[in-house]
């Protein structure tokens, strides 16, 4: 579960800033934050402000240290690294970027983070702390140096004697890729989050599918089809059929669709989904369903309800984090309401998943459904650099903090608590 996350001189983030999962001292819905020994989270996050403000360039930054861990094995030596300083000032251009993240995994509070720029790690550090310990320092390292502790860390001591680290990748997954212990559980923890973007479902359309396809997902399946009734989407059941791909079908395909199935001839299938509807006859009784595809029948909000529902009920099933940029385009207000609900539900949401997501949608600073410490807002300074601030920790000219029966939507459009367009 992710605690905190800080980032500096990454896009439009020039200063040190931090993202907090940690449950204030609030007493609305208390039955939804996570407990984990002394530690209370959050199960859901929600940015606001406006465009251009640097909602998508936080996600951006969380979802960069996620994949230069996970992928850091795919790095040649001299390869560049993914530096996308803030452009905007004099002194950035040249300075690393930070990224540190703290999360709870297996019992464990670990805290790992790195500093780089385009072409070397300029440093990196690893602290774990168990639940009922202090915290311990695993490693740390400064440019091409690298302290060990042998006693907690043993699995870097041969790395790093036998300096098996190239200036341009990260030590712990260099640890990692020789089974090192540790450093692999925290590459695992890597792996449970993940991010979507809400205006396409370029890279996680299929998944849906493949949740109905596949029997080891059936129990996910049976959620999202329960999930769809409660919405009442139009449709009585989602299905996929699976069939091959005729030989003279394959020989009228554009190239870069043949180039896709190369090789695979006798195996390539196509994949229909399909939405089941009631028929009725003029007395308005039901007399018998018919099966559409969803691409041809289903309007864009249903289909990306579809498509996002199995990522979802991926992540409430392991525990993980899923990120989701606009999450809120498309749908109506209140299908973005009840998925937020999902997660909110300890009943429905027994293993701790967190969701984290950008959105316009007003509808959704409700305090009947989440928390002030839950909500954030992202605004740019006089020299258009991102800060933000929960809503929780704000205060206004008086020094006043925003209390838990205030109008909290009308307030923000007013520009109470900034992160709005500023429109002449």
């Amino acid at each position: 579960m992710l605690v905190n996350f800080t980032v500096k001189n990454c896009r439009s983030f020039k200063e040190e800033r931090t993202f907090s999962m940690e449950a204030a001292s609030i007493k609305e819905h208390k039955e939804s934050v996570i407990n984990r020994n002394k530690y209370k989270l959050l199960p859901v996050a929600v940015f606001y402000g406006a465009n251009s403000s640097g909602k998508s360039n936080f996600l951006t930054s969380i979802l960069r240290m996620r994949s230069m861990v996970i992928l850091d094995s795919q790095i040649n030596p001299g390869q560049s690294l993914p530096y996308d300083p803030f452009a905007l000032d004099e002194t950035s251009k040249t300075q690393p970027t930070f990224f540190e993240i703290q999360f709870i995994y297996k019992e464990t509070l670990y805290r790992y983070g790195f500093e780089y720029n385009k072409v070397e790690i300029v440093s990196e550090w690893l602290y774990e702390k168990k639940f009922g310990e202090k915290e311990y320092e695993l490693f740390l390292r400064s440019g091409i140096e690298i302290e060990v502790n042998e006693k907690r860390f043993l699995e870097g001591k041969l790395i790093k004697e036998n300096n098996l680290t190239s200036p341009n990748r990260l030590f712990l997954s260099v640890v990692a890729q020789f089974n090192g212990e540790k450093s692999k559980l925290i590459l695992e923890w890597f792996q449970y989050f993940n991010g979507l973007s809400g205006l396409n479902d370029k890279g996680y359309g299929n998944f849906t599918s493949e949740v109905f396809l596949n029997e080891q997902y059936s129990d996910i399946a049976n959620k999202v089809q329960e999930f769809f009734n409660d919405l009442q989407l139009g449709f009585s059941e989602f299905s996929v059929l699976e069939k091959n791909i005729p030989q003279n079908l394959i020989k009228t395909m554009p190239k870069e669709l043949k180039d896709l199935i190369k090789g695979n001839e006798d195996k390539a299938v196509m994949r229909d989904e399909l939405t089941t509807h009631n028929i009725y006859n003029q007395e308005n009784e039901k007399i018998g369903t018919e099966k559409f595809s969803k691409d041809k029948m289903e309007s864009e909000g249903t289909k990306k309800v579809i498509s996002l529902s199995g990522p979802i009920f991926a992540t409430l099933k392991s525990g993980g984090i899923l990120i989701v940029d606009e999450l809120d385009a498309k749908l109506h207000p209140l299908l973005t309401r009840n998925i937020v609900l999902l997660f909110m539900d300890p009943e429905k949401n027994t293993n701790g998943a967190q969701l984290i997501f950008a959105t316009h949608d007003t509808n959704l600073l409700d305090l009947a459904i989440i928390r002030r410490d839950q909500i954030w807002f992202a605004e740019k300074d006089n020299v258009e650099s991102t800060d933000i601030y929960s809503l929780v920790e704000f205060k206004d000219e008086e020094g006043k903090k925003v209390r838990n029966d205030c109008d909290i939507k009308c307030n923000y459009i007013k520009g109470r608590y900034g992160a709005i367009p500023f429109i002449k």
